[in-house]
């Protein structure tokens, strides 16, 4: 048995104070022994921030902001998967990323966000740029982990390219949008991603009193819940153990019934 930490928090517009937040929970997830943690969507800068200057405030991988992360994974000797505003060579846009790193402080790999939130009167591709690919599945202490962020969770295509492709966790970190109905949704989309690949889904989502609604939620391969936030900055925790997805898969087949022959390969 394993467990991960889903850091549920706030943001400051100024990423060196996210850098403190992330030592805080850091160290507590230390004091759980858990062997990664997961930070949400927009954890370096907030989004959108009041004085507009988000794509501004952007960094490469080489920037300060992932050099503070680098030494916390090596600190701590834990596993960390994070959000950033990337850098990119268009000065109006940046990419929506994801970071892991490894607990030598090594960038395994990253994911720039495929799918933007165009939606409820948000316009994301304004200052952000699409991914130009699926994140692949890595393996890391708890079992290999595949990634989506946010509103890539409307899209079933993503999680189960990412389940054939091995993935025994997929982790979605946000910032799930308030309104009517939301948690439902987020709810609903997430036990199903995880019902249907039976594997692990787990949402870290981001909190705020104006846009973002926390209570992030996880569940397991056969749908149970694991945790539930609220709305507040909280720390939360998974209990993974692959053994399980070997024993819903072989009660309820679904990737041996699958019928691939009617499945084009880019459809999957």
């Amino acid at each position: 048995m394993s467990k991960i930490a889903i850091a549920q928090t706030t943001s400051s517009e100024n990423w060196r104070d996210n850098i403190q937040k992330a030592k805080q929970f850091v160290k507590k997830a230390e004091e759980e022994k858990a062997q990664v943690i997961v930070f949400p969507e927009y954890f370096m800068n907030y989004y959108p921030d009041v004085d507009h200057k988000y794509v501004e405030k952007s960094q490469t991988m080489l920037g300060d902001f992932m050099k503070e992360m680098k030494k916390l994974a090596q600190q701590s000797k834990m596993w960390i998967i994070f959000g950033m505003n990337e850098e990119t060579v268009d000065k109006t846009k940046s990419y929506n990323t994801m970071v892991v790193l490894d607990e030598k402080g090594k960038v395994v790999s990253s994911y720039r966000k495929t799918h933007l939130f165009n939606a409820y009167k948000w316009q994301e591709s304004r200052d952000t740029l699409k991914g130009p690919k699926l994140f692949e599945p890595v393996m890391t202490p708890v079992g290999r982990i595949g990634l989506g962020i946010c509103y890539d969770l409307r899209f079933p295509e993503l999680a189960r390219y990412e389940a054939l492709a091995g993935a025994q966790i997929m982790i979605y970190p946000s910032a799930w949008v308030k309104g009517e109905g939301k948690f439902m949704q987020w709810e609903t989309l997430l036990r199903a991603r995880a019902i249907e690949n039976e594997m692990y889904v787990l949402g870290c989502c981001h909190y705020s009193e104006q846009h973002y609604m926390g209570r992030s939620t996880g569940f397991g391969p056969d749908g149970s819940r694991l945790y539930l936030g609220e709305e507040k900055e909280q720390i939360l925790y998974a209990s993974i153990d692959v053994e399980q997805i070997k024993a819903v898969r072989k009660e309820n087949p679904v990737f041996e019934n699958r019928r691939e022959d009617l499945f084009l390969e880019k459809q999957v």
